[in-house]
């Protein structure tokens, strides 16, 4: 593709390159450009693009924000590289957005279930959908693929291409912090974007909650989303939602404790799942769901407040919501002859208090809990998620979760000062940590296994070693 038309809506500073040039590819590693590549010369917090200009030895275009020193380097300078990267993206990919509608999850806890439960009930009502999101990448049900949350602009676009080109009419994707941050969507805009919640997370990259929420919240302007669907049961989604309606962004509100548009009533929850009746803008549902937890009620009001906003009539959502499955680690319930056993994503604070307090409900005995906080990420949690697993747990079980780089036996120490319940024990080692709280339940006792989901690795020292919590429960737990 001629370089004039991938930078056809970029702001261009300056450039010495011939816009004609025919670009074969883009790139950001420099080990791997090509002759007539671009090479993003992304700046990041230990490395810049920049300093490997020089040891390309092809022909070749810089994407950058500083000019290169050598006046032989053909360049394209502008004022946000990331920002630019995410369009000549767009561009290299025929703008694939442009023939579908886009569905964005934004959130602390319940994107990726969230972003799950709208493809279900679309796909239910006959709408072919491409989906992103942590569990992986999938078209049409088929999974093609795994990487972040939110992949990086050139797979992104890549992943929208395929979808287009296979026929789907909706792509759903989970958007992260990290990704509005990074400007990775570019100048994709959403049709709906969706708030589920903003709680703690992530402060060692955003530093406090409020630059966190912050960047979360920039997102819902109407230069990203047409449409907002907004969880107003959440403080920080009741503030967006006064904003939105200043800023002149449409909004959808739903809740179950609040004024809201979508909202459900007649909440009943038993052994084998919740029953309650949704009202969508005046639109009753009957709704009957295999799924457990308040937390999910607001995820399938969430999907449904979208599906409703899309078209799909409230007949058709009750048969669809009696089809939705769980996410696998996202709080799946299997049982042996002494209990329940639930392993869950849980990893903050408050998704391990929505998890906890769930679970409480289902316990006839015990309530035992396993569970870590990760190494070089957010520290200030681990006092916190200590004195959530006490208020909720009969006996905790505190091990590791991805420590990364840091000493294991530091982070438990972090944790154990927010916890107050006498029946604690530490296990640094994870399996065995199971396996233990697994040999320590008695008849009508619940087991959560907190933190990992379906993960199948732990990361340590800078190795991913494998490991996954359901491999372990099924060698160990007995389950019937």
């Amino acid at each position: 593709m001629e370089l004039g038309r991938l930078l056809q809506n970029v702001s261009v500073k300056d450039t010495n390159a011939d816009i004609k040039t025919d670009i074969r590819e883009i790139k950001i590693n420099s080990k791997i450009v090509e002759e007539n590549d671009l090479f993003v010369c992304m700046e990041g917090v230990n490395d810049d693009g920049n300093d490997y200009i020089d040891t390309i030895e092809v022909p070749f275009v810089a994407l950058t924000s500083k000019k290169p020193k050598n006046p032989e380097v053909k360049y394209v300078l502008v004022d946000n590289v990331r920002l630019a990267y995410a369009k000549v993206c767009q561009y290299r990919f025929l703008n694939p957005a442009k023939d579908m509608k886009i569905i964005s999850v934004v959130g602390t806890n319940g994107k990726t279930s969230t972003a799950h439960f709208i493809t279900s009930l679309l796909s239910f009502a006959g709408i072919k959908c491409g989906l992103i999101g942590t569990e992986g990448h999938f078209i049409d049900g088929e999974k093609v693929g795994h990487s972040l949350t939110t992949p990086d602009p050139y797979e992104l676009n890549e992943l929208l291409f395929k979808m287009r080109a296979k026929g789907c009419d909706v792509a759903v994707a989970e958007v992260s912090a990290h990704a509005i941050y990074l400007e990775k969507t570019g100048d994709i805009k959403a049709d709906i974007a969706v708030l589920t919640n903003i709680t703690q997370d992530h402060l060692d990259y955003f530093k406090d909650f409020d630059n966190y929420c912050g960047v979360k919240m920039s997102y819902f302007t109407p230069a990203h989303v047409k449409k907002a669907v907004i969880n107003v049961d959440d403080k920080s989604g009741r503030l967006l939602l006064q904003r939105s309606e200043i800023n002149g962004l449409p909004c959808v509100s739903y809740g179950l404790y609040n004024p809201a548009d979508c909202f459900a009533i007649n909440i009943r929850e038993d052994t084998v799942g919740t029953q309650f009746v949704a009202n969508l803008n005046d639109d009753i549902v009957d709704c009957k769901s295999s799924l457990m937890g308040e937390f999910n009620v607001y995820n399938l009001l969430a999907a449904m407040s979208v599906a409703h906003e899309l078209g799909i009539d409230g007949e058709t959502l009750s048969h669809a919501v009696r089809k939705v499955k769980t996410v696998k680690g996202r709080f799946s319930v299997m049982r042996n002859d002494k209990g329940t056993i639930i392993i869950d994503y849980a990893h903050t604070p408050d998704g391990l208090m929505q998890l906890l307090s769930t679970a409480r409900t289902l316990t006839k005995s015990r309530l035992i809990t396993v569970f870590g906080c990760g190494g070089e990420r957010d520290s200030r949690k681990r006092k916190s998620m200590g004195e959530v697993a006490s208020k909720y747990s009969d006996c905790i079980i505190v091990t590791s979760d991805n420590p990364r780089g840091e000493n294991p036996e530091e982070i438990i120490r972090e944790i154990e000062t927010g916890i107050t319940i006498k029946d604690t024990k530490s296990i640094v080692d994870r399996i065995e940590a199971v396996r233990f709280a697994l040999g320590e339940m008695e008849e009508g006792d619940t087991l959560v296994i907190a933190g990992k989901g379906n993960e199948n690795y732990l990361e340590i020292r800078g190795r991913k070693v494998p490991y996954n919590d359901f491999d372990v429960v099924e060698r160990y737990g007995q389950l019937r």
